[in-house]
């Protein structure tokens, strides 16, 4: 039996393909796909796993000895009633968007959160999925995520170390593969999937899926700018904003530097991802490709945008970059904190 290990990232639309693998866990159990989303993994199936490395107690380490006895009998018993994979979606197994906020770190001792898994999948064909993000959505996302939930509007410092910590979704990719190395990794771009979790699903198990439903959905959007200000007029602080806000407009709080420095360690990801990633991972960059008896020439897809290419041989994009895809934008900023505010309309979070 496979076993698909989804990783998320957090705010990388992960709830929305959980929600997509929830509406549908009847038809794909019947085609032989059994779905843990956290509806399962956080009712205590992965007690003691789910830690901090440096917070691990004794009971940590029983509580987790058990789950992964748990787990290994229930995949026994999924493997002995017929069903072909598991695909298990929990993006906390990573850490958490509060530990990557306070270590200003992207999901530091990965290597060491992962490796308390290898005995639940020893001897298992792992596929393991992540999905990546533009670093300065991702961050943005995570902030306005933890203000909703009662935190604090980043500082300029705080800000200024999102921008220069040094961990980059290569490294994450290292770290899963080292912590798996006989796993098949595969990576996607937010961007281009997001909204598309039935691509997601056929990039990590590919099978001809009928009857699903739910494709469309997208759940667990970040709030826009009117609702931020919302939150913070409600707890009796200053809004982001003063003065009329266009329905959907994003907050950004990188100044227009940070996000080019941003922008470019992504450009980096994506060209060292589309390279072959060191023969670590399969990437998937979400756009049509030609079908092998294609001799017309290439037409690739992404999002409404269309690129040509002439010539009869699959050639990938001229450069691997989000900006066909979305648009940032690069004006209409407001000062804030001492720091230049930008606003971005449209888009999710």
């Amino acid at each position: 039996m496979d076993i698909l290990l989804h990783l998320g990232a957090h705010r990388c639309a992960s709830t929305t393909f959980q929600s997509y693998l929830w509406n549908n866990r009847t038809k794909l159990a019947k085609q032989g796909l059994t779905c843990w989303t956290p509806k399962r993994t956080r009712d205590g199936l992965l007690c003691g796993l789910v830690r901090h490395p440096a917070l691990i107690s004794i009971k940590d380490e029983r509580n987790a000895i058990r789950s992964i006895g748990r787990m290994r009998v229930e995949m026994a018993r999924l493997r002995n009633g017929g069903q072909k994979a598991l695909l298990i979606s929990e993006e906390n197994i990573l850490g958490s968007m509060r530990n990557n906020i306070l270590d200003t770190r992207l999901y530091s001792l990965l290597r060491e959160r992962l490796m308390r898994f290898q005995p639940a999948f020893e001897g298992q064909k792992l596929t393991v999925a992540l999905s990546i993000r533009s670093y300065e959505d991702y961050w943005a996302s995570c902030l306005v995520n933890l203000v909703a939930r009662g935190g604090v509007l980043p500082s300029v410092d705080l800000l200024d170390f999102l921008t220069t910590q040094p961990r980059r979704w290569r490294a994450m990719i290292r770290d899963i593969a080292a912590a798996f190395p006989q796993a098949d990794i595969v990576v996607w771009p937010f961007e281009r999937m997001a909204d598309h979790p039935e691509a997601q699903l056929r990039a990590m198990w590919p099978q001809d899926f009928k009857g699903l439903e739910n494709g469309d959905l997208w759940r667990n959007r970040g709030a826009d700018l009117m609702r931020l200000n919302t939150i913070l007029a409600m707890r009796g602080e200053r809004p982001v904003k003063d003065g009329p806000i266009e329905a959907g407009t994003r907050w950004m709080p990188f100044d227009e530097d940070q996000r080019n420095v941003l922008r470019a360690e992504y450009r980096r990801d994506l060209t060292w991802l589309a390279s072959g990633a060191e023969g670590l991972a399969r990437y998937v960059d979400g756009r049509h490709g030609p079908t092998p008896d294609d001799t017309s020439g290439v037409h690739m897809l992404a999002h409404g945008i269309k690129n040509e290419i002439g010539s009869g041989r699959s050639t990938s994009a001229p450069h691997p970059d989000r900006a066909d895809v979305t648009r940032t934008a690069q004006h209409a900023a407001v000062l804030f904190g001492g720091h230049n505010d930008g606003r971005q309309k449209g888009g999710a979070t």
